[in-house]
């Protein structure tokens, strides 16, 4: 298994990213901002192109644990400690 399968970021580690479609600025916005409608340098339409978090799994914040808080990818996600 990978580490993916056990570790993930955290809901606030994880930005968005937002282009113009007609000047082409980018905008990376933190999970729970949107980003500016329209774009603030051409007014023109903004739209959602993907989303970036920590590119190292030694940063992402969470991970799944057993009751035992053992590594386990049937358990449910929980902070890392």
């Amino acid at each position: 298994m990978s580490r993916s399968d056990y570790e993930r970021p955290a809901w606030y580690q994880i930005e968005k990213l937002y282009r113009c479609k007609k000047c082409g600025y980018e905008q990376r916005m933190p999970q729970g901002y949107y980003a500016q409608f329209p774009c603030p340098m051409c007014k023109g339409f903004v739209e959602r192109i993907g989303e970036s978090y920590p590119a190292n799994a030694d940063d992402w914040d969470e991970e799944k644990t057993n009751s035992r808080g053992q590594r386990d990818v049937n358990g449910n996600w929980h902070q890392k400690k």
